[in-house]
């Protein structure tokens, strides 16, 4: 319906032919509407309007299963690949799999910002390569090539002609990012450390890149250095060294680790460690069964000694009354 310049859509359903419903009987649903019968050009009178608000909906994020049955429909990838795929857009940080909702087993892939931005910059420098329809046909390609049908240099060439303007470009016009600085100083080198972000997320690097190659975790801090006591280990003779333990407390320990195991408390009293406990406390449990079967063998042979000589002493007592019967 047209009106003031303004263009009326309505969508419905108009019965004609009951088919099955002759079996199944009337069916209603809340989303079909009947129309009623019209003509073209016909003159209608508005009743009444009613201004209904609506949001479309994004689409569902991808599962696993549903990102390999895109991948599938579009041509792009094989199945040998498909997880190969799905753990290099993971690995590089681009994506992450998350569960829809606490206590759902369905989890989906959600773009981290680093997977964003990329996604932008690819589209905006390199949309005529980094599209779907291009990814599929280079897959054909390639296929052609392993069956002979299509030749390697050819394919390579046609590529690189397209790629090479569009990378020049890109380097060229695409804006460089100000690095975010920490406000330390680089311990190699003296410069300033900046903030970066890498496959795995931030992470804390020197200014001087790639001169300097100094780099750490910003949740890590750096662990202090051990510490000469020139204390000599009772154990083996090296020096034992100042550490710092995970739980914050100091220690010695051996300089020889992992050959030497020793350490021992600021006031000097020796550590024994839960993991060499353990160890001799299987050691003492292992002799202790090693005596006892030594003890038990002992015991069976004097059985089987006295066994014998009773039976010996029977057989000599019999013998006995039985000559003398006879010299009766």
């Amino acid at each position: 319906l047209s009106q003031n310049g303004y263009d009326f859509t309505a969508s419905g359903s108009t019965m004609k032919f009951d088919g099955y419903l002759k079996v199944y009987g009337e069916y209603e649903s809340g989303k079909d509407v009947v129309l009623p019968s019209f003509e073209e050009q016909e003159q209608i009178a508005a009743k009444e309007l009613k201004a209904n608000q609506h949001f479309t909906e994004p689409p569902a994020r991808y599962t696993e299963a549903k990102l390999i049955k895109a991948l599938e429909e579009d041509g792009i990838g094989r199945p040998s690949t498909y997880a190969m795929i799905i753990d290099t857009i993971q690995a590089r940080g681009y994506v992450t799999l998350e569960k829809t909702s606490e206590g759902s087993r369905t989890k989906v892939f959600k773009p981290t910002e680093q997977g964003i931005l990329t996604t932008e910059k690819l589209d905006e420098f390199f949309k005529d390569i980094i599209n779907v329809r291009y990814t599929a046909k280079m897959e054909s390609t390639l296929d052609e090539i392993a069956d002979g049908t299509a030749e390697e240099v050819a394919t390579l060439k046609d590529f690189y002609n397209r790629f090479q303007p569009l990378l020049e470009h890109a380097y060229e016009n695409m804006e460089k990012k100000e690095l975010e600085k920490v406000g330390e100083v680089c311990p190699d080198c003296g410069g300033e450390l900046v903030y970066r972000t890498g496959r795995f997320g931030k992470f804390i690097s020197c200014s001087n890149f790639p001169k300097c190659r100094y780099t750490r975790q910003i949740d890590k801090p750096e662990k202090e250095k051990p510490e000469p006591t020139g204390k000599m280990c009772p154990d083996c003779g090296s020096e034992l060294l100042k550490r710092k333990s995970r739980y914050g407390t100091y220690f010695l320990g051996c300089s020889n680790f992992p050959k030497c195991h020793y350490m021992e408390n600021l006031e000097g009293e020796r550590i024994v460690s839960k993991k060499d406990k353990a160890k001799a406390e299987k050691e003492t449990k292992t002799t202790k069964k090693t005596s006892a079967k030594k003890t038990t063998k002992k015991t069976t042979t004097k059985k089987t000694t006295t066994k014998k000589t009773t039976k010996k002493s029977t057989t000599k007592k019999t013998t006995t009354k039985r000559t003398k019967k006879n010299e009766e």
